[in-house]
């Protein structure tokens, strides 16, 4: 098995429309980008790219069977050579009265109800506590790791300074004009206007500065492939270049957060990807009583007790294995960020440092292989 990591720049801005309507009509002219794109584009770029390289005719099936066996686990986004990933759903980063500096609050179960509470939490699930009053400061869409791995083993969120605040990569927007077919000339009054990320940016001034961004994917194959080169990426088949990255630019489980997690008794399992469940917001492996074992960790049982998910996102897309092709069916995603509170009942947690590490907890094999779901642990 041929393992690599992967860096892939947008040479042109590249475009990743989210699920907004885009049409002619009143108020849908306008072509929105994600902040990232989800991970099965990122998926299906690679084995395309790599079925070129390798010179497969698309119109066999066995081809096409070839590169689905391909585990592209990714996106990562990279600023400047350092990780980032979405910000967790359990910190509320909030600037309090007349503070200079933001302060964040920590989510966490609230294991101790006053006697006659309750709430309507399905499954019994215990509801998190919120301690202040607060409107979340804007700009913290992204975190560093660094910032990320403190938070991850920080039980309570105490004495917790907030990260540089980050939005991600700076979007352009274009005014376009619609062509008359057959004519070549513009129709009038039909403007529309397209949004892009730019993964390049420079500013001159007295402190010029640059930014440089990239999405890491871990590549798990059987083929032997030239993974260097340019291909086409996301919406208007723009550019985007593909090279070989170094082992060390993967996140891994830091030391000191994988001795924490060897003896952990309450555990948190925090997306890097988006999720794809059946039951929505759920993985199927938690089961009833709300217990399971992770697909990575096979001999640790969990009991989940709360959850952070923030609103569900959508995902399409076209089959083009059809004839003709169609669009595929609407799947509902827990977003990245989202944040999954577990106690041990037994095993070994330390597995979680190890097997379990920025891979998938996603249910279907394939979703599994396209990277949806992708996790990282902590404590809580």
């Amino acid at each position: 098995m041929n393992e690599v990591v992967l860096r892939i720049r947008g040479i042109d801005s590249l475009l990743f429309r989210d699920a907004r309507p885009f049409s002619a009509d009143i108020g849908a002219s306008s072509a929105r980008t994600l902040s990232c794109p989800y991970p099965g584009t990122v998926a299906g770029f690679v084995r395309t790219f790599a079925g070129d390289r390798l010179g497969l005719d698309w119109s066999r099936r066995d081809s096409i069977d070839r590169v689905l066996k391909m585990t592209v686990h990714a996106p990562i986004l990279q600023q400047n050579g350092m990780p980032l990933f979405a910000a967790p759903a359990d910190a509320v980063v909030y600037r309090a009265s007349g503070e200079n500096t933001p302060s964040v609050m920590c989510l966490r179960p609230d294991t101790h109800l006053p006697e006659g509470a309750g709430c309507n939490l399905p499954s019994g699930l215990t509801p998190l506590r919120v301690s202040t009053d607060v409107k979340p400061e804007p700009g913290y869409i992204w975190w560093d790791a660094e910032a990320v791995t403190r938070w991850l083993l920080s039980a309570d969120g105490s004495a917790f300074n907030a990260p540089a605040p980050c939005a991600g990569m700076e979007r352009e927007e274009r005014v376009h004009v619609a062509i008359a077919d057959g004519q070549g000339t513009g129709e009038e009054g039909l403007l529309y206007t397209v949004q892009f990320l730019s993964f390049e940016r420079y500013r001159w001034g007295r402190k010029p500065s640059a930014e440089c961004w990239a999405l890491l994917a871990r590549v798990h194959t059987e083929e032997t492939v030239p993974w260097q080169g340019v291909g086409l990426l996301g919406g208007e088949k723009r550019l985007a270049a593909v090279e070989p990255a170094s082992e060390e630019e993967w996140f891994r489980c830091p030391a000191d957060l994988k001795s924490a997690l060897s003896s952990a008794r309450r555990v948190r399992l925090m997306l890097a990807t988006p999720g794809i469940f059946d039951g929505g917001w759920k993985p199927r492996w938690v089961k009833d009583g709300l217990e399971g074992s992770p697909p990575t960790a096979p001999g640790l049982t969990l009991r989940l007790v709360s959850a952070a998910v923030r609103r569900r996102e959508a995902v399409s897309g076209w089959d083009l294995q059809a004839s003709p092709p169609q669009p595929k069916a609407t799947r509902l995603l827990a977003p990245a960020g989202s944040v999954y509170f577990f106690e041990v009942l037994s095993g070994d947690p330390s597995v979680l440092a190890e097997s379990a590490w920025l891979q998938p907890v996603s249910d279907e094999p394939q979703d599994a292989r396209d990277g949806y779901g992708l996790a990282l642990w902590g404590i809580w």
